[in-house]
Order: structure tokens, then sequence, then C-alpha cells
């Protein structure tokens, strides 16, 4: 626990008590709990909103914790099943650092029937990329101009990769399956880490660093029902194609032939999350389309001379004029910009 700082507002206070019943519920370290008495101390309405939420807790065992941490004793609540059950949902809302999860009252679920406990849209603009820490402590790393959608249910996480890239550091958790949903297909793992790319429709590349994956033909809408009846989704129930730490598919409805790659090959595909672009002689349009992900500026092809040049080296995502003066220095590709700011590009010789 960390940034503990003292808040007014009623709806901070209960989000702040709902992270601080997660904690204890877990096991707070010393030095957690010197943070946790500062807070108490900082405010009044702190404590009792603290011991509100923690009668809440379907677990008495909070309570009894919280009692040898502080003397305040509270008044006796009725705890209702939906109360139990918003409790729950804040508690793991108010552990997520990205501030993105929004705030719901969860209604008495009925038999054959549940709604996601935890909900999440994430995105990131053209250019820019950043990691989002689940509620689950899942870590998901969003690529330039991507996109996820979370929706955590209580046997089923379900992730839909909407757009763009991203890479899954799945928490273990064997008995809620960690599915990601991209075009028609779906991606399952327990306990592991693997990069998923669009390249063009609903086709997808997966690359699996650890562990392993199960790839099934399914959408999202497919296994909404299975998540409502609070089973285990199709990927697990239906036959699949498993994919191994340091493997490589292309996926569209079906599996391509797998790859095996090197660590080299590993890295050179993840390169971006430390903010590299990484080329091996693909050709040069081939190479701007993968640098205009990062960047709004557009490129132009003046000389059909140069299309099949065969790009390769390190560049920085958005280091444009690095990556012009590599080509101006190793290929004799020169550029201009137009006055739309259009990056124009020709062997020096060109008569353009």
């Amino acid at each position: 626990m960390s940034n503990i700082s003292q808040f007014n507002s009623k709806e901070t206070i209960q989000a702040k008590a709902c992270e601080w019943v997660a904690a204890i519920d877990r096991g707070i370290s010393a030095e957690e709990t010197v943070q946790l008495q500062h807070w108490l101390a900082a405010n009044p309405s702190n404590q009792k909103m603290l011991f509100d939420m923690a009668s809440l807790w379907d677990d008495m065992s909070v309570m009894h914790a919280l009692q040898g941490l502080v003397t305040y004793q509270p008044r006796k609540k009725v705890r209702t099943a939906s109360s139990r059950k918003w409790l729950a949902a804040a508690a793991l809302i108010a552990v997520s650092v990205t501030g993105a999860l929004s705030w719901n009252m969860l209604p008495s679920i009925q038999p054959e029937e549940a709604v996601a406990s935890v909900s999440q849209d994430s995105a990131t603009n053209v250019g820019e990329q950043k990691t989002v820490l689940l509620a689950d402590g899942s870590k998901v790393f969003l690529n330039t101009d991507s996109q996820i959608r979370v929706n955590f249910f209580p046997g089923f996480r379900q992730i839909e990769l909407l757009k763009g890239e991203a890479h899954f550091d799945v928490a273990h958790d064997p008995a809620r399956p960690f599915t990601v949903f991209a075009g028609d297909s779906s991606v399952t793992a327990v306990g592991t880490a693997f990069n998923m790319e669009y390249t063009q429709g609903k086709a997808f590349e997966l690359v699996v660093t650890e562990g392993k994956v199960r790839v099934s033909q399914q959408t999202v809408s497919d296994a909404t029902t299975s998540a409502q009846r609070n089973r285990a989704p199709l990927p697990i129930e239906l036959e699949g194609v498993m994919v191994f730490a340091g493997e490589q598919a292309l996926i569209n409805k079906s599996v391509s032939a797998r790859t095996a790659l090197t660590q080299s090959e590993i890295a050179q595909s993840l390169a971006w999350q430390d903010g590299q672009i990484v080329f091996t002689g693909q050709e040069l349009t081939k190479a701007l389309d993968e640098i205009s992900r990062y960047t709004r500026v557009k490129f132009v092809i003046d000389d059909k001379r140069i299309v099949d040049t065969r790009i390769a080296g390190y560049f920085r995502v958005g280091d444009i004029n690095g990556l012009l003066a590599a080509l101006q220095n190793s290929f004799d590709i020169q550029s201009y910009k137009d006055s739309e700011q259009n990056i124009h590009l020709h062997r020096a010789d060109s008569a353009i």
C-alpha cells in the first residue's frame, strides 16, 4: 500500500477503506500496518468507514484482524448477500492502480445468472504505450493505438483485444480461466505470458513467451452465455490447438503452422516494449507500415525503384528523423516534406 493520504469525500474514503479491507484479507506487512494507522488518524471518518466496510466482508477473520489493530467498536450491522457482493467488487476495483475501473452496485445474482464483477476499458493513442494492471494482478502492456475491454466474472476472466497489440502477463488462477478474444478466435491461459497483434482484418499474430495457451475458434458472444451461467468458457470445454512457449502462429479462424522462435527472434518481436522497432530485411513498404503505427506522419514513395529496398536495423519508436537519416546514409534514399507535412521518399538521383 502506498501513497496513502487524507481523503475528504465519502466516496474516496469508502474506496480507500475497501482497499484496506482487501489488503487485510490477504495479510498486510508491518510497513503497511504503519501506513494504515496513519490513514486512520488522518480523519475520524476513516476509522468508522473501515469498520463499516469490514463488516460487509464475507470473512469474519478480516474483522478479527482489524479489531486487533484498532480499538474502535462499530455497531453491529445486518450483512446482506448483495452488500457482500458489492464490497467484493469494490475492493477488487480499489486495488487496481489504473484508476480506469467503474464502480457498480451489484444486484443479487439469481440462479443460472451472473454479472461481471469488474469491468474495465483501456486504450492508447497513436505513439502511446502503457502498462495496465488488472484487478486480478495480471498485467497488460498496450502498444500504440490499441484497445482492450475487460470483464471479470466469478469463474471466468474475459478480455477483448479490440484493436492493436498487447502483451499479457497472466496471474495464475486455475479456477478462473483467462481468455482473450480477437476476431473470430480466442486464446485461453491459466498462468502464462503471450503477445497478440492484429495483422489484417480479424487475423492476429500470437507469440507465446511463457507457459502454453489454447487457441479456439470462438467469438466473445459465444463465451458470454457460458460466463453468465458461471461455467468455464468454451476454450476449456472444446478441443483447441495448443501453442507453447517459444512458438509463433497466425490465427485467422484456424491456426497456421506453428513456428519455433529463437530467444533472439522473441526479443525482436517484443522489442516494442523497450521502445524499439527491429527490422531484419523487411521491404521498405512493410517497414514504413510498421513505423506508421507509432506516428500520424504519412509516408509517400515517389520512386518505384526503392519499393523493394530491404531494411535492417534498430530504430527508436517515433524517431522519424533517425529513420530518415538511416535511409539516406545506408540506402541513398532522400526525403522531403510537402505542405501537408507528408514525407516523400525517393532515390538521390531521381528527377523528382
